[in-house]
């Protein structure tokens, strides 16, 4: 009795051809993301920079810290750390100090809070009328609500900013 004819294998190099010209693929695309990447971190490393120079003025004396805030968005401002994009505490020891951070030319507000006894935060009388000092660029001063990001909003150009913040007390 003759035995049916076994169709011949194919070499397994051939039976792989497919799955290898995938995995290839899939590295080079692999490795194009990373490229990338890699590109955008070194774009965003090379992003112009501009320097913000604060002088803080009219300090009532020289006790605590100055608390100094920039931010980019009113989410946040004037108070909260981990929304600003640079953060800064300073001893108030002189009639003047200054604050200096170096950012993107664009929009901001800043902030700054005389801490005077240091607990890390804007302290209140029972009325809730601020008993330490503070201030925002443009130095607005509402008499009953505390300044907008919008009022405090100014634009930082490429050559950069000097600015003055005048504390205010109550």
């Amino acid at each position: 009795m003759e035995q049916p004819a076994i169709p011949a294998r194919p070499p397994l190099t051939a039976a792989y051809a497919p799955a290898r010209a995938t995995a290839l693929w899939c590295l080079f695309a692999l490795l194009a993301a990373g490229v990338s990447a890699s590109s955008t971190t070194a774009a965003r490393d090379a992003e112009p920079r501009a320097t913000l120079t604060i002088k803080v003025t009219d300090l009532r004396n020289h006790k605590g810290d100055l608390v100094f805030g920039v931010f980019k968005a009113a989410d946040g401002f004037p108070t909260v750390k981990a929304k600003a994009v640079d953060w800064q505490v300073k001893a108030a020891d002189a009639d003047s100090v200054t604050f200096s951070v170096d950012l993107p030319p664009g929009k901001y507000s800043a902030s700054v809070l005389h801490d005077e006894n240091r607990n890390g935060q804007m302290d209140r009388n029972g009325l809730g009328v601020p008993t330490e000092g503070y201030g925002v660029t443009n130095n607005p001063k509402p008499a009953f609500r505390a300044a907008t990001f919008e009022e405090a909003r100014f634009t930082l150009p490429a050559e950069g900013a000097k600015l003055t913040i005048s504390l205010q007390y109550f």
